[in-house]
């Protein structure tokens, strides 16, 4: 998959942008503030139609504007495709080929980006939440399936929170909505597992790579109930014997928005005795990791690194170079770089200028 150009109008601070790229790595530079991480955004924006920096979709419009806009031309083996987004203050609209998507779940087949910014470093020390949402936008891009479960699942959920605030809860409601949650609950936690092993399958060798040693690591994954083979059982007991919680609480305290994954290097959890570095390496090998998992060289998603190699010292640098020059598209940003006989583009002041392609 390769985003061969992007145009830019009224997005964040760029008034107007066109540009094209090469199709393997590609280095945005400039001093800080200057427009780099915006472009990186945009990019990132064209998968799911969701920002890495913000909930609010109006904080991408050009101030002063009322809608901000995005044009991709994106090849995958012998597909041309043109992505079309117009961002309002209320509504986003998304063409293809000039026709309205019908849905958003199709964007991420179109065109797929990874990303690794900043805050990603601090994924085992944040809250659960931000590994969930790892979790669902990893299996969303893999599977319709998954998409819809999960947004049916959020749904139930937001319907039996309602139903616990009312002054009154009906209790038939609510166990009619719990077994709800439960059917759709079950795929949803099979998913996951799957998901995680098969990073399981992967992240010890790319970590390695990165690292430059060999060291055994491990997601595990911790489901509100065991999937032994007797999941509604289970599920039904656990809700069962929080309902009473919930009643007094007004809220659902068990289920699958309170689960989460650790991320375990040499048998010890990461986030209680890794260091920063181990941290920020095993964040960076989590986040690239669904790279690994497509087999389909056309369909290989596209990777944006945002001010990471910063924060790298020369020997790690190296080495994630090394492996990105295997990689297909990437995109990194940076305040400066000594690197040669690559795609540069120089941003300041949110205008840019493309320069050294590969010596063409």
């Amino acid at each position: 998959m390769i985003l061969t150009s992007l145009r830019l109008r009224d997005f964040r601070g760029y008034e107007r942008l066109d540009l094209t790229f090469d199709p393997k790595r590609n280095f945005l530079i400039g001093p800080n503030a200057a427009g780099k991480t915006n472009l990186a955004e945009a990019i990132h924006y064209l998968s799911l139609a969701r920002s890495f920096r913000t909930q609010e979709d109006g904080n991408l419009i050009r101030e002063g504007k009322d809608a901000a806009y995005i044009e991709a031309e994106v090849v995958e083996g012998s597909f041309h495709r043109v992505i079309g987004i117009e961002i309002g203050k209320q509504k986003k609209r998304i063409t293809l080929n000039g026709k309205p998507l019908r849905r958003l779940s199709e964007l991420s087949r179109v065109v797929n980006v990874i990303a690794f910014v900043p805050a990603d470093a601090a994924i085992f020390y944040g809250s659960p939440g931000e590994r969930r949402n790892y979790l669902d936008i990893g299996l969303s891009k893999q599977s319709e399936d998954y998409f819809r479960l999960i947004s049916r699942f959020n749904g139930l959920l937001k319907q039996r929170n309602a139903a616990l605030k009312r002054t009154n809860p009906d209790r038939l409601l609510l166990q009619t909505l719990t077994e709800q949650l439960i059917d759709v609950s079950e795929p949803i936690v099979r998913y996951r597992s799957m998901f995680v092993a098969s990073l399981n399958a992967e992240l010890p060798g790319l970590l390695a790579k990165l690292r430059g040693d060999s060291l055994p690591c491990e997601i595990v994954y911790r489901s509100f109930v065991k999937d032994d083979g007797h999941f509604r059982e289970n599920a039904q007991k656990a809700y069962d014997d929080a309902l009473e919680g919930d009643l007094i609480r007004k809220s659902t305290s068990i289920g699958l928005q309170r689960e989460d994954f650790s991320f375990r290097l040499k048998g010890k959890d990461i986030s209680e005795f890794g260091s920063q570095g181990e941290n920020r390496m095993a964040a960076l090998a989590l986040k690239l990791c669904p790279y690994l998992l497509i087999e389909d060289p056309d369909k290989k998603p596209i990777c944006v690194l945002d001010d990471v190699l910063s924060e790298l010292d020369q020997d790690h640098r190296e080495r994630l170079l090394h492996l990105l020059g295997e990689w297909g598209q990437t995109f990194l940003t940076a305040t400066e770089t000594d690197i040669h006989g690559e795609t540069v583009i120089d941003i300041s002041a949110h205008t840019t200028t493309r320069r050294n392609v590969n010596g063409r």
